[in-house]
């Protein structure tokens, strides 16, 4: 097993050991399932109940949807002005519908609005089989990414979010979802913030409430069964902090837009957000034996973020672990440590750092003599232990 070397930092303050103070209980004055608030940047779970419970997704399953065939777009598997022509099964779907009619020919970038704003079940339909032929196979390749994204307690069986007995997701999973989401489609999640479309002269209005009355609140999606209550995930940044919750399980649209504003205010009330460093900024310089170079750049391959309870920054610590010893030749990229980043006990980020140049193999005599020193360190270090 390969040691450890354990290197502080002086960016975060070094005292404290937990929580300075507890958090304020969150209020929950109405009936839900489940629920969870997650830091977009980070992925952490600043809150959560029943957050990994096993529940119907209902509509918010067209956020995979919508994933996949971004996805397709991305890759020039398909064009947004491909036609795509609409099938009996496709039309005769119920509940939420663009209103596609059978034999008609519909562009997929019309298909996706009708998806994501109107939640059409109808144009879920179109586009899964205008993907993969027909909608089972289309669910096969939803579980394949959600087992990708790691999303745990998901099984999808339909495009559409129609109750099915192996039809599931969490709380938790489905913030995954939506995290993926913005981060890998930000131009596909724009079309979440819409509030209306209009398809063969019918106008719908986006059924996410919360972009009309929170401004910060950009998506993302709603769901609603009698079995699966009412669900709404959904995601807003204030002054470059993003936010993203999900509700699963209330009684009716009120009490979800109700609660997920509360609790998105109590995410922004209650933490701070605060960018450590760029993407591929030298976090530290750590020593290389054997190498043209006696030390090798530690970067982070995208910008390091920490989330934290509001007034508890002196209380981080921050630690970066890296394997001794480094030996070269290391090539630039390669995963070579991890920054660590804790509120006393809690484990708040945990981000790989990736080395930042490349360090060639040194000369027979520089390797020589680099085995020599390091050999003298380590057994001055391990008699001196002895000693103590």
């Amino acid at each position: 097993m390969k040691k450890i070397l354990l290197v502080c930092l002086s960016v975060l303050s070094t005292t404290g050991s937990g929580f300075a103070q507890q958090l304020p209980p969150i209020p929950i004055n109405v009936p839900v399932k489940a629920w969870v608030i997650m830091d977009y940047d980070t992925g952490e779970v600043l809150a959560d109940y029943n957050g990994n419970q096993r529940l119907e997704p209902a509509s918010v399953t067209k956020v995979m949807t919508s994933y996949l065939v971004a996805e397709a777009i991305e890759k020039g598997v398909i064009q947004e002005d491909a036609q795509v022509t609409i099938s009996p099964y496709a039309q005769s779907q119920e509940g939420s519908r663009m209103f596609a009619e059978a034999g008609s020919k519909i562009t997929v970038h019309d298909l996706v609005l009708g998806l994501v704003i109107q939640s059409g079940n109808d144009s879920s339909i179109a586009l899964a089989e205008y993907l993969y032929g027909s909608e089972p196979t289309f669910a096969m390749e939803m579980n394949k990414k959600a087992l990708e994204l790691g999303m745990k307690d998901t099984h999808f069986m339909n495009a559409s979010g129609l109750p099915h007995a192996n039809h599931y997701s969490s709380a938790y999973d489905l913030a995954v979802l939506s995290r993926h989401l913005i981060h890998d489609f930000p131009s596909h999640y724009k079309i979440y913030s819409q509030k209306s479309f209009t398809w063969n002269n019918i106008t719908q209005k986006n059924r996410n409430t919360l972009l009309w009355t929170d401004p910060s609140v950009d998506g993302i999606k709603t769901g609603h069964t009698n079995s699966a209550g009412y669900n709404l995930a959904s995601s807003a940044v204030r002054n470059g902090f993003r936010v993203i919750v999900v509700v699963l399980g209330t009684n009716n649209e009120k009490e979800r837009a109700q609660l997920s504003t509360e609790l998105l205010n109590y995410a922004f009330l209650n933490f701070e957000h605060k960018k450590l460093y760029d993407q591929d900024q030298v976090i530290l310089e750590s020593p290389v034996h054997e190498g043209t170079s006696d030390y090798v750049k530690l970067i982070s391959d995208k910008n390091v973020y920490v989330t934290y309870p509001r007034g508890q920054y002196a209380n981080l610590t921050s630690t970066i672990e890296v394997q001794k010893p480094l030996l070269a030749p290391i090539e630039k990229g390669a995963p070579i440590g991890k920054y660590i980043v804790k509120n006393g006990n809690k484990t708040v980020l945990t981000t790989q750092l990736y080395a930042g140049n490349t360090v060639e193999e040194a000369s027979f005599v520089k390797r020589y003599w680099d085995k020599f020193k390091y050999k003298f360190q380590y057994k001055f270090q391990k008699v001196k232990t002895q000693l103590f």
